[in-house]
């Protein structure tokens, strides 16, 4: 499957072969999005990304014409909903029954999907089913659209950054220790935490199954911008010295002051941290018997140094910085092992959709 990942700071491009074995990277590129074109999800500049992406495909030698896409945002509704037992064909006239309860803007003017996840008795014995619901405005998705027209491409699937992010790491989500733990009083839950350039989308698995997202509007960006406008340098500079600096763990002496750079980094990422527990909170308060088991990290940001410990010790979860191709099979002859290594932890998102 060929898929493409229209970032804040990058669009990326891959395409998998499905072999007897599993996976096989086929292709991949990457390439700066333009300045300002993309933010929390929406594509502002349409026709500049087309131009972009063009050339991306170019340089990759990529002439796939039909590619599966991903949205993401604060207008993305993704909604895990019960409803009676029905057959797949009645499944759509009962979600746009239950869609205005969850989605607050106009239903004729939005694109509406819906999954089944399961199947379950109530104690009564009245057979439900819990559903995925998903929702965006068409306004969201119609640049994406013309972006790719501009392009001679044919989305195949429209998906959602989740869900292409627990396909990523799937296989963290069902290793040996994973089936080793057994908790009969607690729902075991997966954390993946991406953080992105312009936003930060949480994600909550269990098994592998979606079962509560958010988008919270901080990302790299931020951290570069502050640090830009507090030393006065320009961006690149300012992204260059967040790669370079190291988040120094535990009490500070008076030798060890911190350095600009880190506090601004530090300032940032305690604010993210503060909303994910808020959403962490909120989910346990409205889902029983909740256990947190471990952390995912992916994003650009995973490459902050240190960052893996630092965002450990303030949830108080073993994390892992996510690998998505750790069990794809790369032929070292023909792909540059150093350059997949260098951006391997911002080809989550596309990883995961290809391997729809």
């Amino acid at each position: 499957m060929f898929a493409i990942d229209f970032g804040a700071r990058s669009i990326k491009v891959a395409k998998l072969r499905k072999t007897i074995e599993g996976y096989e990277l086929d292709n991949y590129g990457i390439k700066l999005s333009p300045p300002d074109s993309i933010a929390n999800g929406e594509i502002f500049n349409p026709i500049a990304i087309a131009d972009v992406l063009t050339e991306l495909l170019r340089e990759s030698g990529i002439t796939d014409r039909r590619a599966i896409i991903a949205i993401t945002g604060q207008k993305v509704i993704i909604r895990e909903i019960v409803l009676p037992l029905m057959e797949d064909k009645e499944l759509r006239a009962g979600v746009i029954w239950e869609a205005p309860k969850y989605v607050p803007y106009d239903l004729d003017e939005s694109i509406i999907d819906a999954a089944k996840v399961e199947e379950f008795e109530e104690k009564d014995g009245n057979k439900m089913m819990r559903v995925l619901l998903v929702a965006t405005p068409k306004n969201v998705v119609n640049p994406y659209m013309e972006a790719l027209k501009k392009s001679r491409i044919i989305p195949k699937i429209v998906d959602e950054i989740s869900s292409a992010n627990i396909r990523a790491f799937e296989h963290y989500l069902s290793d040996k220790e994973e089936k080793e733990e057994k908790d009969e009083e607690n729902i075991i839950i997966n954390i993946i935490l991406s953080i992105g350039a312009s936003s930060t989308i949480l994600t909550l698995v269990e098994k592998k199954n979606l079962k509560f997202t958010r988008n919270i509007l901080i990302g790299g960006n931020d951290i570069t911008k502050a640090i830009a406008k507090s030393l006065n340098i320009t961006f690149e500079e300012a992204e260059k010295l967040k790669r370079e600096t190291e988040i120094v763990l535990g009490p500070e002496t008076e030798e060890e002051k911190k350095n600009e750079s880190e506090k601004i980094i530090l300032i940032i990422l305690n604010q993210m941290a503060k909303e994910v527990r808020k959403s962490l909170s909120y989910y346990k308060t409205q889902s029983q018997k909740v256990k947190y088991n471990k952390l995912i990290l992916s994003g650009g940001c995973a490459k902050i140094k240190n960052i893996d410990k630092f965002l450990s010790e303030q949830f108080g979860l073993p994390l892992i910085i996510g690998d998505p191709l750790k069990e794809i099979k790369i032929d070292e002859r023909v792909f540059d092992m150093e350059r997949i290594k260098n951006f391997k932890e911002s080809l989550s998102t596309v990883i995961g959709l290809a391997k729809r």
